[in-house]
């Protein structure tokens, strides 16, 4: 897929990064949404268990 082509599934900010990417020309950079790591990590410190269940290899 081009970096230009907006992905049925992308939210509509990554939509809007993608097309101001294309507009500007700059690479194609990963999305890295802040929040839900922060939301991700706080609920790793909150429930101990999920944070056992995070270290383990997938099956």
């Amino acid at each position: 897929m081009k970096a230009h082509e907006p992905d049925a599934g992308l939210t509509s900010e990554q939509d809007d990064i993608d097309v101001l990417r294309g507009h500007l020309g700059m690479p194609v950079l990963p999305y890295l949404d802040f929040s839900a790591q922060r939301a991700r990590a706080q609920a790793l410190a909150r429930w101990p268990l999920f944070a056992e269940l995070a270290a383990e290899p997938r099956r």
